[in-house]
């Protein structure tokens, strides 16, 4: 992978503008998003962040299928574009009293516990 990356330093997806879960029945389900025109977050990382940004390929769920069921669907027309604005802090003040995030000292597999085998 590129950066010196292996495939465990990958995080999940954070899904922003989307509204995705389970179902009382387990389920996976998808809904239109709610985000409108001029929404935004901000994030402030206090280290350095390799991120990748990407819009959701069925758009914003208005509509679904690309084209299955009762017609063709132009997945486009519900797709909306990014904007993507990086800031290098012009006063040291906003920092005077930020300190460094201590290691969590993680041991990897997020908690799974791995049975035992017998050979």
């Amino acid at each position: 992978m590129p950066y010196g990356l292996a495939e465990s330093d990958i995080h999940d997806v954070l899904n922003v503008f989307q509204v995705t879960g389970l179902n009382k029945d387990g389920q996976y389900f998808m809904e239109a998003s709610p985000a409108k025109s001029g929404d935004y977050f901000e994030f402030f990382a206090e280290i350095d962040v390799l991120c990748a940004l990407s819009t959701c390929p069925g758009g914003d769920l208005s509509q679904f299928g690309w084209g299955e069921g009762t017609g063709e669907v132009d997945m486009l027309l519900c797709c909306r574009p990014l904007g993507i604005e990086v800031f290098d802090i012009q006063d040291p003040q906003v920092l005077k009293d930020w300190k460094q995030p201590e290691s969590p000292r993680y041991k990897g597999i997020h908690g799974v516990k791995l049975p035992a085998f017998k050979a």
